[in-house]
């Protein structure tokens, strides 16, 4: 019998997950000076680079293997026929007429071209020796970690840096300048493979410029970025020393999963803007404006205007499948015993509903039961901390948190 949940509440409940050896090649990066907005993100070098860090820039070919949930509904060319099929997804109960858009898994082995860049302090002192792999979440790429506007307010690797970290931080496959597959196939299982690749790398000394071999490893993530890196820590919990996770909740009271797809409203990526998106298939999506936006990931008054029309230009679109698989990737962490901090805006509307009070404390602690587990509610902010007043204070208490473990 059906439970009544929707098809879409479904296919986020679904827990398959499946973890993954490449060689790489580096290059230099070189000075480019913004405009700031409208694609920027979409080139191997950046527009902007901290100016306390040595940075490079890395295409890094990784080979993974993971399991593909295919996607069984009817693939749509247009919005309106996207606007069906979410409306049948979200439906309250649908019936032994609306199966589950995805269906069984086929293990797939390749290789993806990932975009990557790593910055070290000019100043090196044995806190440089300890990397934080930073994992985006969905409609962003790497410059959601260094934002090229108002970096003194904005930007975590400038910030990070400052404090004598280095930091790893990548496109997403199918995100910025790393390779494109579709976003029909796109989902949480293809990033916690990639990801489990690249921390490996950061390990064994790869990919870390002047700093060589690191004497820690922690993993940080934002949203989609942080069920990924949970995911990595869950099949490979020796990757990291620590872990970061930002605009993130367990507690699925929270997750008003209709609601949200409600709130993007969202739109076939390439027919909303074909000059910047027209190099992604029909399964990436964007959500349809800045009030979207708003909605979603920023609480007034604690946001400047001029700050959402720069993350508004900057937007990546998203897989439909990533957004499906949210909640499908492994949830055991009992063998990590390492560090924990799980930080989030107290208004977070995406997993808190917009309150997060009461309901951000558990289950996180019992799932992070055997790690020595910090968690904090950013004041007066949503979902996106980065964009938020006081964004440098969300930082502190990250590198606050590293260096009062050790690390």
């Amino acid at each position: 019998m059906l439970s009544r949940k929707s098809v879409l509440f479904r296919c986020l409940a679904m827990v398959l997950a499946m973890g993954t050896k490449g060689i790489a090649t580096g290059h230099e990066h070189s000075t480019v000076t913004p405009p700031y907005g409208g694609g920027y993100f979409k080139t191997l070098a950046l527009t902007y680079y901290p100016p306390n860090a040595d940075c490079r820039d890395y295409l890094i070919p990784v080979d993974v293997e993971w399991d593909k949930l295919k996607f069984n509904g009817t693939k749509w060319e247009s919005n309106d026929e996207l606007q069906d099929f979410l409306s049948v997804a979200t439906t309250r109960e649908p019936g032994p007429n609306y199966p589950s858009p995805l269906g069984p898994s086929t293990k797939i082995n390749a290789t993806y071209q990932i975009a990557a860049t790593f910055c070290s302090p000019k100043q090196v002192s044995e806190k440089a020796k300890t990397v934080i792999v930073a994992t985006h979440g969905i409609a962003a790429a790497r410059n959601h970690w260094n934002s090229a506007f108002e970096p003194d307010n904005y930007n975590f690797v400038q910030f990070a840096t400052n404090q004598g970290y280095s930091v790893f931080f990548y496109d997403r496959l199918g995100c910025g300048a790393s390779e494109k597959i579709s976003g029909f196939d796109a989902q949480i299982n293809t990033a916690i493979a990639v990801l489990q690749r690249l921390a490996g790398f950061v390990r064994e000394g790869k990919y870390t410029g002047k700093i060589g071999k690191p004497r820690k490893v922690a993993l940080m993530g934002f949203s989609f970025g942080s069920y990924t890196t949970h995911g990595a820590i869950s099949l490979s919990p020796e990757l990291a020393d620590a872990v970061v996770l930002t605009a993130i909740g367990f507690n699925k009271t929270g997750l008003n999963i209709n609601g949200l797809v409600r709130s993007f409203a969202p739109r076939v990526a390439k027919l909303q803007n074909p000059a910047l998106y027209g190099d992604r298939d029909s399964g990436y999506l964007t959500w349809v404006d800045r009030h979207a936006q708003i909605l979603n990931y920023l609480k007034r008054p604690n946001y400047d205007d001029v700050a959402v029309d720069f993350a508004e230009a900057a937007k990546e679109p998203f897989s439909i499948a990533e957004f499906l698989t949210l909640l499908a990737g492994p949830q055991d962490v009992s063998q990590f015993t390492g560090a924990a901090l799980h930080l989030t805006g107290d208004t977070d509307y995406i997993f808190c509903d917009g309150f997060c009070p009461g309901i951000f404390h558990e289950p996180a602690s019992t799932i992070y039961k055997n790690a020595k587990l910090q968690l904090a509610l950013h004041p007066g902010a949503s979902h996106n901390i980065n964009f938020h007043h006081n964004a440098t204070g969300a930082y502190k208490v990250i590198t606050d948190f590293l260096a009062n473990n050790g690390l």
